[in-house]
Order: structure tokens, then C-alpha cells, then sequence
């Protein structure tokens, strides 16, 4: 079965429709974790889901597609989107813009922005439901219906993948070897930021493994590893001058050197996907992420819990 054609098939077969708003607030894992629920959410409800990522933070030249393969219809850029179609709904709308707002939602009664629906599947309830959609083999648990959307959207475009391959050709990484996740950065001001021991000290109570990929945004992490764990051998991609994510820096970066940085960002998820294990936390976009797209019992969150 093509699960993708037959989800489009189905898709387009719902009148009501729901345009999401992919990349122009959050960080990448924290829009498509999102963007995948819900598309769950209107696959349920019977809402045909659009995509409109022309006003993606990640933006190169054409949006969502800079990087990966198409999946789903979408809509072109215009000013209207990039105006009104937000996670939250602009708190006043200026008087000269009135004209537009009320013009689109007149002939487009039957459509639904990005924020009109987006806390019917970003809440508590929404993560403790069951799914069923036999036309695609779907059942289960929200963990178990991210799953396969994430195998059938997920898909590096060719030079992607080649820029990635070539990335993970310069580490010489050994056949066999385990993964952390260490965020950093502005991530304390959403949790608390756990001591970087409890991640290795989680790893060696489950596996053996001495050759460790590390992904982190903070370079500093890798040298006290390297300091702490002088029997382990361990890996990264992140630079001796990196020393921490922050978000608004990112955006204020050159397309070229964002198409670089997130290129790495990808390379680095794909090896912690192809990890014997991999240690992370579910307070994380990309912990997230990775629980959804890689088998249960090779993922192990040490802060948090989600499904």
C-alpha cells in the first residue's frame, strides 16, 4: 500500500478544510511535532489538511520543500497567511487590514487557519486519545499514529539526503554505536536543564556501547564528556564555538548559512535515529520527535514523559 497516496486520496475527500501554518514561530521539531498532530486531528474530524510553509523561518527558496519532499497540497504565499494565519490569532486586527480578513473568511467559510483548531490538538486530552483509520492500517495510541505519519511525510529531497550522507561520511562512526541528546541553549527557560551526567549515566546502565554520536547546541557539553568518560570515545558535529541555541540568532542568519545549520540539524537527528539506543528527553522538540520516529525501545527519555 502507498500510505501517502491513499492519506491524499482521503484528504481531499473532506470538504472542510484546515490550512496549518508550518515554520514562521517555533523552532523546526516544535512546528512539524506539531503539524504532525495535526494532521491527525483532521484526519479524525474530517478537516482536509493544506500546507502553507512560505513563511517559514527555514525558508531557503520555496519553503517546506527546500528540504524535503512534498506530501500534501498547499497554498501560495500571500499576504493574508502571512498576516492572519498564526498559532495565535493576532489580538487586534488594524483597520486597514479589516477589508482582507473579512473577504477571505466570506468565500472561505468552510476553511480554518492555523490557530482556529491548533489547541483542539496541542492539550492534554489530545495526547490520551485513540485513532483508528483502517483505510491507512493506523490503530492506536497517538505515539503509534505519529509514527507512521512521520514515515510517510518525512522525506529528504534528494540534495538533502546527499548533503546529509556526506556530513555522516566525515564522522567515520563505527558500524554499532549509541546516541545522546543534550539540549542547551534557551531551553532553560522552558525546564530545568538536567546535569549532562545523567545522560551518560542513564546510556551505561543500558548498554555497552563506548562510541557515542553526541547531537547538542553547546560544544562545552562535549568537552566535559571528553573530560568526565575518558573510556568513551564520542562523536559530534557541533563546533568548538558553538555554546548554545538561541532561537532569535538563528533567524537573524543568512539563507545560505541557515541551509548549512540545518542541514547539520538534520544530519545529526538521522544518526541518533540510527543508533543501537538513544538517550534524550521528552522536554525537548527534537526528544519528541525522536520518539515518534524511532522504535519505542530504542529511545529512552530521561526528563519528562509524553505517550
Amino acid at each position: 500500500m502507498n500510505k501517502l497516496a491513499t492519506y491524499n486520496q482521503l484528504n481531499r475527500s473532506f470538504q472542510k478544510k484546515y490550512i496549518f501554518n508550518f515554520g514562521s514561530e517555533g523552532g523546526f521539531y516544535s512546528e512539524f511535532n506539531n503539524m504532525v498532530f495535526g494532521m491527525i486531528y483532521c484526519l479524525k474530524n474530517k478537516y482536509q489538511f493544506v500546507l502553507y510553509s512560505n513563511n517559514s523561518q527555514f525558508k531557503i527558496n520555496k519553503g517546506w520543500e527546500d528540504f524535503f519532499e512534498p506530501f500534501v497540497d498547499t497554498v501560495n504565499s500571500s499576504s493574508f497567511h502571512k498576516r492572519f494565519n498564526k498559532r495565535l490569532r493576532a489580538k487586534k486586527i488594524k483597520l486597514r487590514h479589516y477589508p482582507q480578513w473579512y473577504f477571505f473568511k466570506f468565500f472561505n467559510k468552510d476553511t480554518y487557519l492555523t490557530h482556529e483548531l491548533f489547541h483542539s490538538f496541542f492539550n492534554n486530552d489530545f495526547y490520551k486519545e485513540q485513532f483508528d483509520f483502517p483505510e491507512l492500517g493506523i490503530k492506536g495510541n497517538l505515539r503509534d499514529a505519529s509514527y507512521e505519519f512521520v514515515k510517510m511525510i518525512y522525506n529528504f529531497n534528494d540534495t538533502t539526503q546527499k548533503e546529509i550522507q556526506k556530513n555522516i561520511a566525515g564522522l567515520n562512526l563505527p558500524a554499532k554505536y549509541a546516541a545522546i541528546h543534550v539540549r542547551k541553549g534557551d531551553k532553560d527557560t522552558e525546564y530545568d536543564i538536567l546535569p549532562t551526567t545523567t545522560y551518560v549515566e542513564k546510556l551505561n546502565e543500558l548498554s555497552d556501547l563506548k562510541d557515542v554520536f553526541i547531537f547538542t547546541d553547546d560544544y562545552t557539553v562535549i568537552e566535559y564528556l571528553q573530560t568526565e568518560y575518558p573510556n568513551i570515545r564520542f562523536y559530534t558535529l557541533t563546533k568548538p564555538e558553538e555554546r548554545g541555541y538561541v532561537h532569535p540568532n538563528f533567524l537573524k542568519l543568512k539563507r545560505a548559512q541557515k541551509k548549512i545549520d540545518m542541514t547539520k540539524v538534520f544530519t545529526s537527528i538521522e544518526l541518533l535515529r540510527a543508533a543501537e539506543i538513544t538517550i534524550g528527553a521528552y522536554t525537548t522538540n527534537p526528544g519528541m520527535f525522536l520518539s515518534m520516529a524511532m522504535p519505542e525501545d530504542k529511545f529512552v527519555s530521561v526528563q519528562g514523559f509524553m505517550w
